[in-house]
């Protein structure tokens, strides 16, 4: 049980309950970004880890740990008594075509548990869903929190994509039965915190090592871990309660990402952007050698896909102002410096 502050009054000792968040995937990038948030806003939140996690960067922060699975919720829920709401951010981001069994177990068995334990404990649940839950219109037309969700079908790009369109689709069905839930949709998420570098931050700083001698061309749109963070909170705090909202950033092209950092790092090179042909074959092969590349035919097809993405109702109703993709990256770049993840020995 957590209290806020003590009184007495008339010789009674007056304490006020103070509820708490819980946090799935705390280990994570967002989560950690979540955590350090609540943090300074006076907050001491609880975290769901896995026995065995490494959770080295959480221990810095007041939070309580609660040890289970997102696939095993009858083994730790007794932990809610003081819980109000859950922030859903586990998941499993696979941008391979390996592992499809561990990503919808995670992806959506996970997420159908959390949904159903909210529900039936009546905690309101945050769910971090993905951009990638939608479908991206070849036409080229906006996406927003209209566009329909991604199917099983030709259309798909991945199975991750799938996953978080069948999971997401599921809370939506639960809200209808009551479950207060609200839903994001983060696209390709950038910025400081990035402890366990996330596909994005890995490719960055091999880029980075290498000399930024070679990159893939096209584009998407990014946004930073601290405006997904503010945007949930914000959404949370109106009680926007079966309400999606996209938290979008900015459209950043291979070249203009490569171009900034260039400018950070005073590295003078001749980058050479491969086609899509190109990155494609280079792809597939890589698949075939079974190497552990930052480039997957799924990477590609994203970069080269409709990109064209709105946060305007986030914008409208949250207040939602997000920073631009040149201070996120310049941060992002920065941290990793301070950090020595730059360093040649790592």
């Amino acid at each position: 049980m957590i209290f806020n502050h003590c009184v007495i009054w008339k010789d009674i000792l007056l304490v006020t309950y103070c509820p708490m968040k819980l946090i799935t995937g705390a280990t994570g990038r967002v989560g950690i970004a979540l955590v350090r948030e609540l943090n300074t806003r006076g907050e001491k939140v609880k975290v769901l880890v896995r026995e065995g996690s490494n959770t080295k960067e959480l221990e810095q922060f007041n939070c309580e740990f609660v040890h289970g699975d997102i696939l095993e919720v009858d083994k730790w829920e007794s932990s809610l008594e003081d819980i109000d709401s859950i922030f859903h951010l586990a998941a499993h981001i696979n941008i391979s075509s390996k592992k499809k069994d561990f990503t919808f177990d995670t992806n959506i068995q996970g997420t159908k548990n959390i949904a159903d334990l909210c529900l039936r404990k009546e905690i309101v649940m945050v769910y971090a869903s993905s951009i990638h839950a939608l479908s991206a219109p070849s036409d080229g037309s906006t996406i927003t929190e209209q566009t329909t969700f991604v199917t099983d079908s030709k259309e798909r790009r991945g199975i991750y994509d799938y996953s978080k369109s069948y999971a997401t689709k599921y809370v939506l069905e639960k809200a209808n039965e009551g479950l207060k839930a609200i839903i994001v949709h983060p696209t390709g998420i950038i910025g400081p915190y990035d402890f366990r570098p996330s596909l994005f931050g890995q490719g960055m700083i091999d880029s980075v090592k290498s000399g930024l001698k070679l990159t893939t061309g096209g584009k998407f749109d990014y946004v930073d871990v601290r405006d997904v963070v503010w945007g949930m909170l914000k959404a949370l705090e109106l009680e926007k309660y079966g309400e999606r909202y996209i938290l979008s950033g900015e459209q950043l092209s291979m070249e203009e990402y490569v171009n900034y950092l260039k400018e950070f790092t005073g590295i003078q090179s001749n980058t050479k952007i491969l086609g899509y042909t190109s990155s494609l074959l280079l792809a597939y092969i890589s698949s075939i050698l079974n190497k552990d590349s930052q480039i997957t035919p799924y990477g590609v097809k994203t970069l080269y896909s409709n990109s064209n993405i709105s946060h305007e109702k986030s914008t409208k109703e949250l207040g939602y102002n997000p920073r631009s993709v040149k201070e996120s990256l310049f941060d992002q770049y920065t941290w990793f410096k301070l950090n020595g993840y730059l360093d040649e020995k790592k």
